[in-house]
C-alpha cells in the first residue's frame, strides 16, 4: 500500500536499503544529480561501480596501487559495460567522458533504469541475505537466446580481434568450467559428510541434521555475536526496503521531473546549435536564413503529406490483393491449411506449457536436506506440508535437457556439412575436409 511522503523521505529510505551493499549512499548525491551538478559525478560513478560489482562480479578487480585517475576510468568503463550488456540504450550515457567529471543526471537516469528494469535492489538484498541453512539455487527456465540489439560503443581497434585471442578465451573458459565443476564436487562431498555425521542433532524434525553454518557455530560459539549482528543489519535493510516500497510512487514522480529537465536541456542545446548555425554561418543575411528555414519546413510538411498518402494507398492495395488471394484459394485447401496450422500451434503450445510447468516447479533457492528413508520424508510432509524437490528430479530433467541439446547440436553439424558440401562443389581444385563429430 502506497503512502504519501516527500522526496527527501523516499531518497533516505532508498539510501538505507542500498547501504546493504556495504557503502554509504548519501541522499544529497541524488539531489545534486537532478540539477546535473558536476561535484556529484565522481561519487555517483563510485557508488554505481561498487553496487554493480557485487551483483555482476568480474575476474579483474582494480589494483589498490593504481593511480586515482586510472581507477576512475576503469570504474566508468565497467559501469558502461554492465549497462550495455543489460540493454540500456541511451546514447547520451555512453557519450559521457571516461574521466568521470560530468554527467551526474545521466547517471541518475541510468540508475533509475536499473532500479526499474533489472531490479538491482531486490537482487542485492537476496544476495546479501543471511542463510543459516545450506541452500542451492536451481533454475531450469528457458531464456530467450536472441542477442539484444545494443549499439556497439567500443572503439574499432577493440572490435577487430584476432581469432587466436578468441581461441585463448575459449580455452580459458573451459578451464574455469572444469575448475568450477571440481569445486562443486568437493563441496557436495563435504556437505554429505556434515549432513550424514550430524543426523539426529537438530531440533527441527524436518531437517534432523546440522548445516555448515550451524556446525561452525558449535565449533566457535563466539561467532554467534557476529551472526546476530548480521541478522540485525538485514532486518534494518528489510525495514528500509518496506518503507521504500511504500514511497516508491513518490520517487517515480520525482524522476519524471528529472527526465523533464533533461529533455528541456537537450531541446535548448539543439535550439542553440540551430540558431548558431543559422545566424553565424551566413554572417550578413540572417533574415534570408530564417526564410529559407520556413521554406524548407513547408517542403518537409508537403513531403510528409505525400508519404502519408502513398502509405495509405499501399495499405489499400495490399488489402485488396490479400482479399483477391483469399477468393482464389479453394475452400478445401483453405480448410486444410487452417487445420494444419492449428495442429502445429497446439503442439507448440503443449510443449511450451510442459516447459513452463517444469520451470515453475524447479526454480529458486532450495535448502539442501539429507534424508535416507521415505518414511522421514512422509513425516515431514504431514507435519509442515512443504513441497520437496528430489535431487533425482533435477538430475532427470538436466539429463533430458542435455540429450535435447546434443541432438540439436548434431542437427546443426549436419546442416553445416551440407552447406559446406554445396559451397565446395562450386569451387574447382579445392579439397574440403569437413570437421569430425566431437
Amino acid at each position: 500500500m502506497q503512502r504519501a511522503g516527500s522526496a527527501r523521505e523516499v531518497l533516505c529510505a532508498l539510501c538505507r536499503a542500498l547501504s546493504a551493499s556495504g557503502h554509504f549512499w548519501d541522499p544529497e548525491v541524488f539531489r545534486k544529480s537532478k540539477f546535473n551538478r558536476p561535484e556529484a559525478t565522481p561519487e555517483f560513478w563510485k557508488l554505481l561501480y561498487n553496487l554493480l560489482k557485487q551483483i555482476y562480479p568480474s575476474e579483474e578487480d582494480l589494483s589498490p596501487s593504481a593511480p586515482e585517475k586510472n581507477a576512475i576510468a576503469n570504474q566508468v568503463q565497467y559501469v558502461k559495460c554492465v549497462l550495455q550488456t543489460q540493454g540500456y540504450g541511451r546514447p547520451a550515457f555512453y557519450a559521457l567522458p571516461n574521466g568521470g567529471e560530468e554527467g551526474s543526471r545521466e547517471l541518475l537516469l541510468a540508475f533509475s533504469w536499473l532500479l526499474c528494469r533489472v531490479k538491482i535492489l531486490e537482487i542485492m538484498l537476496e544476495k546479501n541475505r543471511v542463510k543459516v541453512g545450506d541452500h542451492v539455487t536451481i533454475c531450469t527456465c528457458t531464456y530467450d537466446k536472441a542477442f539484444k540489439n545494443v549499439k556497439d560503443t567500443l572503439p574499432a581497434t577493440k572490435r577487430n580481434l584476432d581469432i587466436r585471442y578468441i581461441q585463448w578465451l575459449n580455452g580459458k573458459l573451459q578451464l574455469c568450467r572444469r575448475t568450477l565443476y571440481t569445486g562443486h564436487l568437493e563441496e557436495c562431498a563435504i556437505l554429505y559428510k556434515i549432513h550424514s555425521y550430524t543426523q539426529g542433532c537438530h531440533i527441527d524434525r524436518t531437517t534432523s541434521h546440522l548445516s555448515v553454518m550451524e556446525t561452525e557455530l558449535i565449533r566457535q560459539p563466539e561467532s554467534c555475536n557476529k551472526l546476530l549482528q548480521s541478522i540485525e543489519s538485514e532486518n534494518s535493510y528489510l525495514e528500509a526496503y518496506l518503507e521504500w516500497k511504500q514511497l516508491e510512487s513518490v520517487y517515480w514522480r520525482w524522476m519524471e521531473t528529472v527526465l523533464q529537465s533533461a529533455s528541456e536541456d537537450e531541446q535548448s542545446l539543439t535550439t542553440h546549435n540551430i540558431n548558431k548555425c543559422t545566424f553565424y554561418s551566413s554572417g550578413y543575411r540572417p533574415r534570408k536564413s530564417l526564410s529559407d528555414i520556413q521554406v524548407l519546413g513547408m517542403r518537409l510538411r508537403g513531403l510528409n503529406e505525400q508519404l502519408h498518402e502513398l502509405t495509405s494507398n499501399r495499405k489499400l492495395l495490399w488489402h485488396e490483393q490479400s482479399k483477391d488471394l483469399e477468393r482464389d484459394l479453394s475452400q478445401k485447401e483453405l480448410y486444410l491449411t487452417i487445420k494444419k496450422i492449428k495442429q502445429e500451434v497446439k503442439k507448440k503450445l503443449e510443449h511450451l506449457k510442459h516447459q513452463s510447468a517444469q520451470s515453475e516447479d524447479i526454480h529458486g533457492s532450495f535448502r539442501i536436506i539429507f534424508r535416507e528413508s521415505k518414511l522421514q520424508k512422509t513425516a515431514a510432509h504431514k507435519e509442515h506440508n512443504v513441497r520437496d524437490l528430489q535431487a533425482t528430479e533435477v538430475i532427470t530433467f538436466l539429463q533430458g535437457a542435455i540429450t535435447n541439446m546434443e541432438a540439436e547440436y548434431e542437427k546443426l553439424q549436419d546442416q553445416c556439412r551440407t552447406r559446406l558440401d554445396e559451397i565446395t562443389e562450386r569451387l574447382e581444385g579445392v579439397i574440403c575436409i569437413p570437421p569430425t563429430k566431437c
